[in-house]
């Protein structure tokens, strides 16, 4: 198997950068969702799609099976869903999760804290932080 690139190409930035910043905007407005999930084809087409007719772990894994049906077709992906991550004190804090990758690239994940779903203009997150190197869906 080839050697996978490092990096995030600047296509793979809009298209993870869209779909966290639909799930921010989902929270900031209390909206439910599952898991999120927005693919991108040869032809520069996305469908964003949401996994929640299970239960969360059902759902991701849902996504993942969906995204990797799809790698003949698919350039790149992002997948978003709500956990919980633990924090700098030990406690666990609520985390918008997300992983992305792209054909030929090494995969990733990452997370947001957030504060005050469903709270509007007082919800608030942090900046996006690595939670490193996931096995390729693509």
């Amino acid at each position: 198997m080839a050697e996978r690139k490092t990096g995030v190409t600047p296509e793979l930035d809009e298209l993870s950068g869209n779909l966290i910043g639909e799930a921010l905007d989902m929270l900031a407005d209390g909206e439910q969702f599952g898991v999120l999930v927005a693919v991108e084809d040869e032809n520069e087409e996305v469908e964003t799609l949401d996994f929640s007719d299970d239960g969360p772990e059902e759902c991701l894994e849902a996504a993942r099976e969906y995204v990797h049906d799809l790698r003949e077709s698919t350039l790149r992906y992002t997948i978003c869903y709500v956990g919980a991550v633990e924090d700098e004190s030990g406690a666990y804090a609520d985390a918008l999760i997300f992983e992305f990758g792209e054909r030929g690239y090494e995969h990733f994940s990452g997370f947001m804290f957030f504060m005050g779903r469903g709270e509007g203009e007082d919800f608030a997150w942090t900046d996006p932080a690595p939670a490193g190197e996931i096995e390729p869906l693509l």
